[in-house]
């Protein structure tokens, strides 16, 4: 299936895929599930960002994305700490066995905190319109793809 989605909606439909990617593999293997979580949440920031016309396309740094973010946007103190819960399964957790891996109760607590960041940022008005777009043609792909829906 072909995917038509708006530019200000491609960075929310990734996020998208992300979580639904995370959703799917959380209990093994949690560190590729908190990697999702982690983009998923870096795509929703940089999604958010574009939509004030601001690209910020480089690094994956998501506190650093947060003070980009401060000007147009009061982030709530409850997804500061989400954020920087997730920020600790950044891109140093792409390699499995290592000391400090996350534990599937890790990933399926990094699910709800990324959630919860998304339907933040999907408050704002400048951005629902585009989250709501990517969810809906998300959806739809989703379906379409799904052989029980024949």
């Amino acid at each position: 299936m072909s995917v038509l989605i708006s530019k200000n909606a491609e960075l929310f439909f990734k996020a998208l895929e992300d979580v639904w990617v995370a959703e799917q593999i959380w209990k093994v293997p949690p560190n590729n599930a908190v990697w999702h979580c982690h983009q998923a949440v870096e795509k929703t920031m940089k999604g958010f960002l574009r939509c004030f016309g601001e690209d910020y396309e480089y690094g994956h740094d998501l506190y650093e994305l947060t003070e980009v973010i401060r000007p147009f946007f009061e982030i709530s103190e409850e997804n500061d700490k989400n954020i920087i819960y997730i920020e600790r399964f950044g891109t140093r957790l792409r390699y499995k066995n290592m000391p400090n891996d996350p534990s599937p109760e890790d990933a399926k607590i990094a699910l709800s905190r990324t959630k919860q960041i998304m339907q933040e940022f999907n408050g704002n008005p400048k951005v629902s319109q585009f989250m709501d777009e990517a969810r809906e043609v998300f959806t739809k792909m989703l379906k379409a793809n799904d052989p029980t829906q024949e």
